[in-house]
Formats: structure tokens, C-alpha cells, sequence
């Protein structure tokens, strides 16, 4: 009896999803016989499903777009505005903030920095700033139903910083605890280079594959691995945090994590020198790759991923990265078998992509009140694929 009626049960959330999916797709009402068409369900299926999601509000009766002679057939839409969810990036230098509806679509950014130093009080203030970017009115913030947060350092399951050298002043505090009382909503926290590696398996550069490296290099050098299509996160939360040996420094220019540079005072800056021709930069940038390249082909080695997706500034000037820091690697490998090295599709907007994207997948059941309902990925990252440097 519990058997059939958990499979009874399991056929339903199916159907749910199936007919959710196809309508949150859709840019207009679509009617019964569409969506039976569409899901492959048949019309009392359909029926029977579309009473369900009109209680819950996912979907709310509209006129369809088009109506032949005599009455019109009934239609339905996703009220994919009905709730919000959404994500915070929040280092030193400041926040950004993306809301995003049921569907996923982006419905408000902002980005703001701190008066003086950042801390825990930007994450509402970004919200707030996101909400506030729309026009002629402002977002109702009451219809959020979660929030991903993104932090620099070893994030706890629980959402508590354990350390971090870029906010040392948040370590030991129970970030998601004490953002959920404020916010009063569900609160995912995780390492932002982690959610920054998500967002592009999921939807940029590393999109169709399940085992990506991501290599971060910025104001420091940072690392993190998807596997199977999940954040590798280890025991104790520690996977790919190499700068936590003691001693150790991934190149002669790396002071207390912070890379130094001779040519330019930013990775960014030489990246965009060395694009351009400067020789001096290309020099910096080549010894940089050959510092780096035992470390990285350790990585493979362990990992073995399909692809390393790298981000090191604007999207022009990847080439100048990805071929020295390629051929590197390629000299310490003895096996011709290696990944390739392609450019980070999603930029500096990674981080906050994947904090919204993380919560989606740890909370749908609250978001939708549907089993099973796929975080909408596509549409997160789908309006950086042509803008995003």
C-alpha cells in the first residue's frame, strides 16, 4: 500500500514538473492542448496537474495569445513573479547582488561598496540597491523565498566562515544563522570561488561537461573542482584550498596570498598589457604560467577534469593567459592526454551567479513546493553568454 502510494506520489511530482517546465519556458499562456502536446501528458493528466499548481500560485489562468473562431481555449501561465530568489557576492571591496524570479530570469543587479570596511551588513544594502535598480517601481523584497551568499574563505556546511584572510572580522561568525533572523528567509552560504567553478559547469565555460577545474587569477590565485556535477567541498570543506600549506606560495610575487606584480599594479592590468603587445608584460605573464604549472598539473593529475576553465581578467585579453599558462602545463605533463584551457564565459559575475544558482538547488522544494523541480541554470547565465567580459 505505502509502496504504491509513494509511487503514485512520485508520478505526480513528475507531472508537476513536467507541465511547470514546459510553461516556465514559454514567453506566453499556453492551453491545455498545448501543454498536453508539449509534456506528452494527456489532457486530464494535464488538467488534474494544472488544478494542483493553481492552488500553490506557480500558475494562474490567462488569456491565450491566440484564439481561432469561437470561444477561446482556456490558458495558462508560469507566475514566475510571484516569488524571488536571489545571491550576494560579498568580499573586502565590496557587494553584488542579483535577484532573479521563479524562472530564473534576472530581475534586478546592483553593486555597492562599503563606506569603510565590509561586513555583514552590505548583504541586505545590495538587496535592497537590487530591488531598487527596477523602474518605475521597486521590487516587495517580502517575496523572496531564499538567498545565496557567497564568501571568501572555508565555509562551514552550516554557513559559518571558519577562516579568511580577505575578511578576517566575519571568521567564527554563523553567517546563515544571522542573515536568516534579518532576512527571514532560507540562507545558503558557500566559498565564492566554489559557487564561482558552479556557475560555470552549469552554465558557462565549463556548460556539458561534469568535471571542470576552475582556476581563478586575480587579486590572488585561487582554485576549485566540480566533480559529477557537484562542489567538491572534502571532509572538512578544505578541497582545493592550497594556499592553506603551510609555507607554501604559488609564485615569488604571491605576499600573504596577494599577488604582486612588477609591470602593472593589477592582473588584469598586465593581462591587458601583454594582450596588447608589451613585451615586459608578456615576460612577467610567461614566468608567472612557468611558476604556477608543477602546481597546476598536479591538479589534473589528481583530478583528471575535462576541461579547466580560467579566469584572469577581460575576455579580450584571455589568449594572452590561456597559451602560456597551456604550454606550462603542457611541459610538466608526460602523458599527451590533457584538458583543455578555455576562458571563463561568466566573468566577475560568476560568484553571484552561482550564489543564486546554489540557491536554487538547496531549497527548490521551498521555492516551488514541487519535488524535484530543476534549478533554472539556463536562464541564470543565459543574458551574460554575450555581454560578460
Amino acid at each position: 500500500m505505502d509502496t504504491a502510494r509513494g509511487a503514485a506520489q512520485a508520478e505526480r511530482s513528475a507531472n508537476q514538473v513536467a507541465c511547470l517546465r514546459f510553461l516556465a519556458d514559454a514567453d506566453e499562456a499556453r492551453t491545455v492542448g498545448a501543454i498536453s502536446e508539449g509534456t506528452g501528458l494527456s489532457r486530464p493528466t494535464v488538467h488534474a496537474v494544472l488544478d494542483d499548481l493553481l492552488e500553490t500560485g506557480l500558475v494562474e489562468a490567462a488569456s491565450p495569445a491566440t484564439a481561432g473562431p469561437g470561444r477561446p481555449a482556456r490558458a495558462f501561465r508560469f507566475a514566475r513573479e510571484t516569488g524571488l530568489v536571489a545571491g550576494v557576492d560579498l568580499g573586502p571591496r565590496g557587494a553584488r547582488a542579483i535577484i532573479c524570479d521563479l524562472s530564473g530570469r534576472r530581475v534586478g543587479y546592483a553593486e555597492i561598496q562599503p563606506a569603510k570596511q565590509a561586513d555583514l551588513s552590505l548583504i541586505p544594502r545590495a538587496l535592497q540597491a537590487a530591488a531598487n535598480s527596477i523602474t518605475p517601481a521597486e521590487l516587495d523584497l517580502g517575496r523572496l523565498r531564499a538567498v545565496g551568499v557567497g564568501l571568501p574563505g572555508v565555509v562551514e556546511a552550516d554557513g559559518r566562515l571558519r577562516a579568511s584572510l580577505a575578511m578576517p572580522d566575519l571568521v567564527g561568525l554563523p553567517v546563515a544563522e544571522l542573515l536568516a533572523k534579518e532576512l527571514g528567509q532560507p540562507i545558503v552560504v558557500d566559498n565564492d570561488i566554489k559557487l564561482a567553478a558552479l556557475a560555470e559547469q552549469r552554465g558557462g565555460a565549463g556548460r556539458g561537461y561534469s568535471d571542470v577545474v576552475y582556476l581563478q587569477i586575480g587579486h590572488r590565485l585561487s582554485v576549485s573542482i566540480v566533480l559529477n556535477g557537484v562542489i567538491r567541498q572534502g571532509r572538512h570543506r578544505l578541497a582545493g584550498e592550497l594556499g592553506a600549506q603551510r609555507g607554501m606560495r604559488w609564485t615569488r610575487n604571491a605576499q600573504r596570498g596577494q599577488l604582486v606584480w612588477s609591470v602593472r599594479p593589477t592582473s588584469a592590468e598586465v593581462l591587458s598589457a601583454a594582450a596588447a603587445g608589451d613585451a615586459d608584460a608578456q615576460a612577467e605573464l610567461e614566468d608567472f604560467c612557468a611558476q604556477i604549472a608543477g602546481r597546476i598539473a598536479t591538479v589534473l593529475l589528481v583530478v583528471d577534469p575535462e576541461v579547466v576553465v580560467v579566469r584572469g581578467g577581460a575576455l579580450q585579453d584571455s589568449g594572452a593567459l590561456l597559451r602560456p599558462l597551456a604550454t606550462a602545463v603542457e611541459q610538466e605533463l608526460v602523458f599527451p592526454e590533457r584538458p583543455p584551457f578555455v576562458a571563463s564565459a561568466l566573468g566577475r559575475e560568476a560568484v553571484v551567479l552561482g550564489a543564486v544558482g546554489n540557491a536554487f538547488d538547496r531549497c527548490s522544494s521551498g521555492i516551488y513546493g514541487v519535488h524535484d523541480y530543476p534549478s533554472p541554470w539556463a536562464h541564470i547565465t543565459h543574458e551574460l553568454e554575450r555581454t560578460t567580459q
